[in-house]
């Protein structure tokens, strides 16, 4: 019996040893230590300050892309071509600048608005001429993007970032002009987009502007590109913000170049990385350095910096400062030093601080303005808003969205045409060879037009919007205020804005009295139309109106089958801004609206969990919605990759979660080392929790995975579904929370 009772416990031991070695390999989803160098990037004592601008989210967006330069294995070499074509071009600016020296600079850069409808067609014409030139590889446009990748490191995050993206605009500059002679950069100036409520909507993502900007590029001049890093595609409006006004005036404040650049700028003075949240705001191939040139936008936007340095520059004279000689003293690394080789021909750092390129090769139309007594911004894609505490140009507004269509100039680098899809009306075709641009355009306001449309002989009395020529979206944007409260809306808005007239009593250009119609109806040439708005903020949306396109870009290669998914867990706790949703109580059949019954402020069992100590103000505009977007990144630590998600969670509720799958590198053939982050619409820091020992710590979210079984991750987003859910006998779906290892706590 003895030796019975010996041998059932040494079972009894083993069985527990072996239950105990399960769980550790259960575990397998091991916490790892954050790299240092990027634990001392975020831990920078000018980056935690109360100071909201620039957001935790940005600035965390800057540290990780500095890392990611370290990990590119496969930083291209520049060929033997592409390097003499460079000198060429080099040569040509060359010669221009001795031609110039008595006569001025005859380029004349304008905002893309401003530009001619035939300067704007030139433009991308040029561009798409050297996508399908392919005597250069892989074609001239993206030989470009490629020196830009190749360069990583040595041109951002130091002194050098300014001077070298200005003689890289000026040899793609000389580069359209192979290709179509006098024709002259374009840029981009978001400070006109950032007031709308929805900046994707503006024109400037019209067909006729830019194309597509959720998703892949499927209309306008550059539809179907294919590029070195995959499809061209945006993520427009996840993450990041365009520039405002009150960004340029901060650095307009500093008067040396130092206090303006990396590595050492305190916030909110950071150029550079003020510069980054416009590839952030655009997304996509937008977003990484090592892609960006690889989207035409990247040189608008980057002109536009171009365009603020200049400025900068000017004021710095004003002050009695010399540009020329303002080279940083701390200029970062030594690939940043004046007298480092730029890697554009035999060029240095330091010759990027010459007054040359504006006084002898290119000059700029300033950014359009407006007053009150000349309310016009010079191009019929802006309007003159008054809201602003001083007249400004604000883009108009496209209220139906955009859909596919075949511009001509558009080149596919040798793939082949995608199908036609059936076109959704009310958007403009581009017939024959050319961008016409828009037809003349008609305004309507419910009171001024009161004749009936003639156009296909349809009536639309009283201005009255036929809601059959809008795409889905619009007729949901109709349907908010129904045919009569959508006139009216706009007759309302329209007197409200001839009253501010009035209050001026100033003399006003005659030109402003059309400036009064609140909405433009474009007719095309198949008597389509499409609704414009010049108004912000009007039926902005409640909950994300699209998905993101990841890159699925790891190590140079796009292949979504060599990334795997992770079940992570995000939890939310109602923010202070979310405090009134408006349903009240009702009390012996009256009303009270002094309370709302999802504040949970006013419940004496959830009160003490929801008292806010801040000590600086916030406003965060996508907070203020019944759904709340929560961003999660997953970046690669052993890898050269990034994905992008966001939760959606209900911010009536005091507490409320959502799971999402998040992609990482696939630990088959190698284990996988990324960091996980999370944030709230306002840019704070959701905080990471790891399972350890079954229950969660807190971690910095960094994870290291292999592939020993039992597996924590999914090959595709159907297996990690399934790691977290099933199904009962009943045919009843079942969440299984344990095989989550990582979650996010926003509060």
């Amino acid at each position: 019996n003895k030796s019975l009772k010996m041998s059932t416990m040494g079972a009894l031991l083993r069985l527990a040893l072996a239950a105990t070695l399960c769980y550790v390999v259960y575990s397998k989803m091991t916490i790892i230590d954050t790299p240092e160098e990027l634990k001392t990037c975020f831990d920078q004592p000018r980056f935690n300050t109360k100071e909201t601008d620039p957001r935790l989210d940005n600035i965390h967006q800057y540290c990780i892309q500095k890392f990611r330069w370290h990990l590119q294995n496969n930083n291209p070499n520049i060929t033997h071509e592409t390097t003499h074509w460079i000198d060429e071009l080099l040569r040509m600016a060359n010669k221009e600048a001795r031609k110039k020296r008595q006569a001025g600079a005859e380029r004349r850069r304008k905002e893309i608005r401003r530009a001619t409808d035939k300067e704007r067609t030139d433009f991308f014409r040029a561009i798409n001429l050297l996508k399908r030139d392919t005597d250069v590889k892989p074609n001239r446009f993206d030989a470009l993007g490629l020196l830009h990748q190749q360069r990583g490191d040595d041109v951002h995050h130091g002194a050098a970032f300014l001077s070298f993206h200005r003689v890289l605009l000026l040899i793609f500059e000389n580069a359209l002009r192979q290709k179509v002679p006098g024709v002259a950069l374009l840029y981009f100036d978001s400070r006109l987009d950032q007031p709308l409520r929805d900046p994707t909507r503006s024109i400037i993502w019209s067909p006729q502007f830019l194309g597509t900007v959720k998703g892949r590029v499927t209309d306008g001049p550059f539809r179907f590109w294919q590029t070195p890093a995959g499809p061209l595609v945006r993520a427009g409006g996840h993450e990041g913000e365009y520039f405002t006004y009150r960004h340029i005036r901060a650095v307009m404040t500093r008067s040396r170049l130092e206090e303006i650049s990396e590595p050492h700028a305190p916030p909110p003075f950071d150029f550079e990385i003020r510069h980054g949240d416009v590839h952030q705001h655009i997304g996509g191939i937008m977003a990484p350095a090592e892609t960006a040139g690889f989207d035409p936008v990247f040189y608008m936007h980057h002109c536009f910096v171009d365009y603020l340095w200049e400025v900068f520059r000017r004021s710095q004279k004003e002050k009695g400062v010399d540009p020329t000689r303002d080279y940083p003293n701390r200029y970062g690394t030594a690939a940043h030093a004046p007298n480092a080789l730029m890697g554009l021909g035999r060029l240095r750092n330091l010759h990027g601080m010459s007054d040359m390129y504006t006084t002898r090769m290119y000059t700029y139309e300033p950014s359009p303005t407006c007053s009150y007594r000349s309310p016009s911004c010079g191009s019929r894609y802006l309007t003159c808003e008054f809201r602003f505490g001083r007249p400004q140009c604000v883009t108009l507004e496209m209220i139906t969205p955009t859909t596919p269509t075949a511009p001509f100039g558009s080149a596919t680098n040798g793939q082949p045409q995608q199908p036609q899809r059936q076109r959704t009306p009310g958007f403009p075709n581009f017939p024959g060879s050319t961008f016409p641009g828009f037809p003349p355009t008609r305004r309507f306001t419910g009171r001024k037009k009161r004749q009936a449309s003639r156009g296909n002989g349809r009536g639309r009395g009283n201005g009255v919007i036929d809601g059959s020529l809008m795409s889905n979206h619009g007729q949901n944007v109709l349907s908010q205020f129904g045919q009569n409260g959508f006139t009216q809306f706009a007759q309302n808005k329209t007197r409200e804005m001839r009253q501010k007239k009035h209050e001026v009593r100033m003399g006003f250009n005659p030109h402003y009295e059309n400036n009064m119609d609140v909405f433009q109806k474009i007719t095309t040439e198949d008597e389509k139309e499409i609704i414009l708005s010049p108004m912000t903020n009007m039926c902005p949306p409640t909950v994300p109106t699209n998905t993101i396109q990841n890159l699925f870009q790891m190590n140079g290669i796009s292949d979504s089958r060599i990334w795997v998914y992770i079940p992570v867990q995000v939890i939310y706790k109602r923010q202070r801004e979310q405090m009134v949703f408006e349903s009240f109580p009702i009390e012996e059949g009256q009303l009270d609206v002094g309370k709302d019954i999802y504040d949970p402020t006013r419940y004496q069992s959830l009160k003490d969990n929801f008292i806010f100590n801040v000590n600086y103000s916030r406003s965060c505009r996508d907070m203020d919605g019944i759904f709340t977007k929560i961003m999660v990144h997953s970046d690669g630590l052993n890898y050269h990759g990034s994905f992008r998600e966001f939760a959606v969670v209900d911010a009536r509720q005091p507490y409320t979660s959502s799971t999402i799958y998040m992609a990482v590198k696939s630990p088959e053939k190698y284990h996988t080392e990324a960091i996980f982050q999370a944030y709230d619409p306002c840019g704070n820091v959701c905080k990471p929790y790891c399972k350890r020992f079954g229950h969660f710590q807190p971690c910095d979210g960094s994870l290291k995975l292999d592939n020993s079984p039992p597996k924590l991750y999914g090959m595709d987003y159907g297996e990690a579904i399934q790691l977290v859910w099933g199904i009962t006998n009943e045919g009843i779906p079942k969440f299984r929370p344990d095989n989550i290892q990582l979650q996010f706590v926003c509060n």
